[in-house]
């Protein structure tokens, strides 16, 4: 007998188990409460465990349904807080409350607590399903062991087996986490879909003003991290021929913003650069005001799960530049080679900078036009969409519905 929920139509209960849904700035917590609200309005019961919000606002998506204490981590708590992040504490009694009510579990981080949750979700019956939202490299770049490649796939491992074997599927968000985690042979199907963003309607103005300005306008959007690697953009000015006509934003909030500050005073001590840095935290409309007033996006982050905040800019009419590297998947944005640098050269953005501002803003401006429309494939409302068909399956079975892909589809669109 199927449980209640699993009709084609029917309504799910769905658990989401996040140490910390409500810290802003961080892309994970985002792209969860937007598909909690998203699921919520397509008729579902969508109930959170999780530790409550520090500084009381719940993001629009309302407290914990099954509040959990906060867990303070002698030695790097004020690693985790500069990160921007908080962990809950598991309460045995308060997570079979929870899954005594679940028909469907969503795991959306690989901590302690969803491995104390996957094992009692396995040993009750509740099918649970586990987005892989960061790579180890994420968690160990903040204590510069990120290239500890022994260090990371024991991670990985510790994932593996406490996290991901206990669950019915797993959600790659890109190809290239796909392409990752093949090799470790998990015990449950792989499918690709992407967490999806809002596909509101964007001005058609955008890609710089293009009126003879002598400044070029880069933009870069990101937590200040190592993984992040703001420090390769400031670097690469060194290297560009048009370093003194740069104006440099940096959007962001995180650990690095002091060393950060003290590059780029030095670019301008040093004559590099004739525009001081200017760094900012940006909400949604300013966001989207910069990104329509960028002559050029940059988008330096070597470790990169999905990258759709690079996404969200693109959207607004703006060339971007981004990272490729075996660990970043944000290059699956650019439509040409010109918009692709190697993760973490200097040099290499230089020169993709340089040969943006030398094609002029006429040829910005066509080019920003066409990244109005790359993201059809990421419309949020049709990811959780794709997302409601494998809860269902998990629930009742029959032909797994995700897109599992074999090597002749790594070129495909992450969402068909």
């Amino acid at each position: 007998m199927a449980p209640q929920g699993a009709g084609s139509s029917a309504q799910l209960k769905i658990l989401f188990v996040v140490n910390d849904l409500y810290t802003r700035g961080n892309g994970l917590a985002a792209s969860a409460r937007r598909t909690i609200m998203l699921l919520r309005e397509r008729g579902h019961d969508v109930r959170v465990l999780s530790a409550p919000p520090c500084h009381g606002d719940d993001c629009g998506v309302g407290v914990p349904d099954y509040p959990l204490p906060h867990l303070r981590i002698p030695l790097v708590a004020p690693l985790i807080t500069s990160q921007g992040y908080a962990f809950a504490r598991s309460d045995r009694r308060q997570v079979d409350h929870a899954l005594d009510w679940a028909d469907v579990v969503h795991l959306e981080e690989p901590f302690m607590l969803q491995a104390v949750v996957a094992r009692r979700a396995r040993a009750r019956g509740v099918p649970a399903l586990a987005t892989y939202h960061i790579h180890p490299e994420n968690l160990t770049a903040s204590v510069y062991l990120d290239r500890c490649t022994l260090l990371n796939r024991v991670i990985l491992e510790v994932w593996k087996r406490f996290i991901f074997n206990h669950c019915g599927a797993l959600q790659c968000p890109s190809q290239s986490v796909w392409r990752r985690l093949v090799p470790l042979g998990l015990a449950a199907p792989l499918f690709v879909l992407s967490n999806g963003v809002p596909l509101d309607d964007v001005s058609d103005e955008g890609g710089g003003d293009g009126g003879g300005r002598p400044v070029v306008r880069l933009l870069s959007i990101g937590r200040f991290s190592r993984e992040k690697d703001q420090t390769t953009i400031l670097r690469a000015l060194r290297y560009s021929s048009h370093a003194r006509s740069i104006e440099l934003t940096l959007a962001g909030r995180g650990p690095t913003e002091r060393r950060l500050r003290k590059l780029s005073d030095r670019l301008v001590r040093d004559g590099v650069i004739a525009h001081p840095v200017r760094f900012a935290f940006m909400g949604p409309e300013e966001m989207a005001q910069a990104s329509r007033e960028a002559d050029l996006y940059v988008h330096a982050a070597r470790i990169e799960v999905e990258g759709l905040g690079a996404l969200e800019v693109l959207r607004h009419g703006v060339v971007p530049v981004l990272a490729r590297g075996p660990l970043t998947a944000t290059s699956q944005f650019a439509l040409s080679e010109e918009s692709v640098f190697e993760a973490g050269d200097p040099r290499s953005l230089a020169r993709a900078i340089d040969a943006w501002v030398d094609r002029g803003s006429e040829e910005r401006r066509i080019e920003a036009a066409r990244y109005r429309r790359v993201g059809a494939q990421y419309d949020i409302r049709s990811c959780v969409g794709e997302l409601e068909r494998v809860y269902r399956w998990l629930i009742v079975g029959g032909v797994f519905p995700g897109q599992e892909l074999d090597s002749a589809d790594i070129n495909s669109s992450v969402v068909k």
